[in-house]
């Protein structure tokens, strides 16, 4: 397994062109080798059952390529969509990848994490736009290149009541839309107890935030969490202009410590977080440890 070597792959939408070309420039002068191969199919197309088998064969060819690090160009939309169809006993038996994107691909990183207990980054994606090569992206680099185990941080502001003692557990989490639409499936943990979440999301409204919440909260996905802490929440619409409201909302469902962090979202900077990472909550700052 070459641990120098980061496969891109296009699970969901098409990446912006210009701006993969150039982010996969600087990551191959930063020393790293670059395996990737174009998407055939245009942004229509992948929504298409035809679209589905091609984006289905490249994400197969990358989880048997030699790469440790699966990189997701884009978000968008389709990763779902490929979940039922890959074959969960051939990839059991095959080395962990860890697999780096958020938003749709928020549905694979849990999948993974569900049913074969892989770890994953919810990072930076290079063909976006929000890959400006700030410290995200170096806190990204500078993990693939180093010596495990991986360490990270972000900072918190509590939300809600919190107790004295430090808070501990598994990390989970990514997009709260896309994580919601898994409820009930194989692919989303049924139970987190003793986990640390985390979420955010972009094009959701206040009303729709609170309906994701709610499902999690009558599911019981959130009984034993030792707590929950949620980043960004943009582009919401006209209900409210910024996410504070609706995070104080959210917070005020919730039966564990609750807390924001401006260090991750659909935005810059979107720091890495590692699912499956060991984590605790320790005054401000959220730390974790991942032993790959």
């Amino acid at each position: 397994m070459d641990n120098n070597l980061i496969h891109v792959l296009e699970p969901s939408g098409p990446p912006e062109s210009d701006v993969l070309d150039r982010n996969l420039r600087a990551i191959r002068q930063q020393g790293f080798e670059v395996d990737y191969t174009p998407c055939s199919a245009d942004a229509k197309t992948r929504l298409e059952i035809q679209g589905i088998e091609i984006r289905l064969g490249a994400l197969q060819s990358a989880l048997d390529s030699n790469s440790r690090y699966l990189l997701s160009a884009r978000g968008g939309y389709g990763a779902s969509e490929l979940l039922s169809r890959l074959d969960w006993d051939a990839l059991a038996k095959e080395v962990p990848r860890v697999l780096i994107g958020f938003s749709d691909v928020s549905a694979l990183q849990s999948a993974l994490y569900a049913r074969l207990r892989w770890p994953s980054l919810h990072a930076p994606m290079p063909g976006s736009s929000l890959w400006q090569g700030g410290e995200d992206v170096r806190a990204l680099l500078d993990l693939l290149r180093s010596d495990r185990p991986w360490t990270g941080s972000i900072n918190l502001a509590p939300v809600s009541k919190t107790p004295e003692l430090k808070c501990q557990g598994r990390l989970f989490g990514g997009c709260l839309s896309v994580l919601s639409n898994l409820v009930g499936t194989p692919d989303l943990p049924s139970d987190l107890s003793g986990h640390i979440l985390f979420f955010e999301d972009t094009g959701e409204s206040a009303p729709r935030l609170l309906r994701y919440w709610r499902q999690w909260l009558d599911s019981g996905l959130l009984k034993g969490v030792s707590a929950v802490v949620f980043g960004r929440f943009t582009e919401m619409g006209s209900m409210t202009e910024a996410d504070s409201w609706a995070v104080t909302e959210l917070a005020a469902r919730t039966p564990c410590p609750v807390f924001s962090s401006r260090d991750f979202g659909h935005v810059t900077p979107n720091l890495p977080l590692a699912i499956g990472a060991q984590a605790e909550i320790r005054h401000d700052r959220l730390l974790w440890n991942l032993d790959l």
